[in-house]
């Protein structure tokens, strides 16, 4: 590993340290404030105390996002082999960071609504779904950089350098794809009102969707920026042909189910903003799922 690259994972390291310690600080505070403010009880003078901890807080997970996000792709862009645990740090590493940034915004709302004396029970719900998202980004992420340093270069055989980002991108669509299930058949379970689907669906199937577009982006730009074209071989190629193949004779009938599920009585009113995501990450869990097995029996048999 260049000297750079491990100024940056230990850059992340320490950031991570500190984030492990102000996400454990804003689920405490988060404890005391969830039971006081869905009761719609009085304010406190300790409550400002308590906001200004949390922005904190959030600006230091914010800072180690940035830099292990930074470590990580630049370790996966740099060298010749890709592993599994590195591809999940970036992928949940991207859409913890994106909520990340939504998380002040949504205390902002919380404030907001409390003092106008309304229930916000939901948006307590999704940001601590964020802060789940956070803790399973420090855990990955802080084990990954841990590798990144410790591996021998020399210990694991190399793969071709081509296949790197590919392998990348088809496991970063598997995460985005059953992150978005879990993630639609949850929204389905917690019968949140179709008002605020509507407010936060198309957001969040975009912070879902970003790790996927990310790896997508950096996999087209290389055949800008350097000399190894991001170019399909006959067998990826056909790997693809067959996994989009198949998607479409999973996709096809499924969208008939759905668009007579959404007149059965048995559809909730949320059904109208659900369907659809739901769809898209069924779609991308197929075609991602499908070609990664082809490529490995390929690659393995």
């Amino acid at each position: 590993m260049s000297r750079f690259l491990k100024s940056l994972h230990l850059t992340a390291l320490s950031f991570g340290f500190l984030a492990v310690v102000a996400v454990a600080f804003n689920l405490v505070i988060f404890s005391i404030l969830y039971p006081q403010v869905t009761q719609l009880l009085a304010e406190k003078p300790v409550w400002e105390t308590y906001g200004v901890v949390a922005a904190i807080n959030i600006i230091v997970i914010a800072f180690y996002q940035l830099f292990s996000e930074i470590a990580l792709l630049a370790h996966l862009i740099s060298q010749k082999k890709t592993s599994t645990l590195v591809v999940a740090a970036i992928a949940v590493g991207i859409i913890s960071s994106l909520m990340v940034m939504g998380d002040i915004s949504l205390l902002s709302d919380i404030g907001n609504e409390y003092e106008a004396g309304l229930q916000t029970r939901g948006e307590w719900w999704i940001l601590f779904s964020s802060y789940g998202l956070h803790v399973a980004s420090l855990v990955l992420g802080l084990i990954a950089l841990f590798r990144n340093l410790n591996q021998d270069s020399g210990s694991e055989e190399p793969i071709l350098k081509d296949e790197v980002l590919f392998l990348s991108l088809i496991s970063t669509g598997i995460i985005s794809g059953w992150l978005g299930l879990l993630g639609v058949v949850g929204a389905l379970a917690a019968n949140i009102p179709l008002w605020m689907m509507e407010r936060i669906v198309p957001m969040l199937t975009i912070i879902i969707l970003s790790p996927f577009l990310v790896l997508l982006l950096i996999w087209l730009l290389r055949g800008i920026i350097s000399s190894v074209k991001p170019g399909l071989d006959e067998k990826q190629l056909q790997d693809l042909s067959t996994a989009s193949l198949w998607t479409l004779v999973i996709t096809l009938p499924t969208m008939i189910v759905f668009f007579g599920f959404q007149y059965s009585p048995l559809a909730k009113e949320s059904w109208e903003a659900l369907w659809l995501p739901l769809l898209l990450f069924l779609s991308l869990t197929s075609f991602s799922s499908f070609t990664m097995r082809y490529f490995r029996e390929y690659r393995y048999n």
